[in-house]
């Protein structure tokens, strides 16, 4: 059975951004997320790394910068 969490960007161009996550490892969402810039074809992608969780579930992802994706 997949399970799934709750997830918060804090920092960088996604700020505040928060969604649903698959934890499919005993309610271990992914350790590090990235996202595409807003404009079309740029890079380099935010990524965020997974530090901790609120008191009410809520993991949090910590803004680590950019890095360069290549398709």
């Amino acid at each position: 059975m997949q399970q799934h969490v709750h997830a918060e960007l804090i920092g960088g161009p996604e700020d505040g951004r928060s969604f649903i996550l698959p934890a499919p490892d005993a309610d271990q969402p992914l350790g590090q997320l990235t996202f595409p810039s807003s404009r079309d074809d740029e890079l380099p992608y935010a990524r965020y790394d997974r530090c901790d969780r609120r008191a009410d579930g809520v993991w949090r992802y910590q803004y680590a910068g950019e890095v360069a994706v290549r398709s």
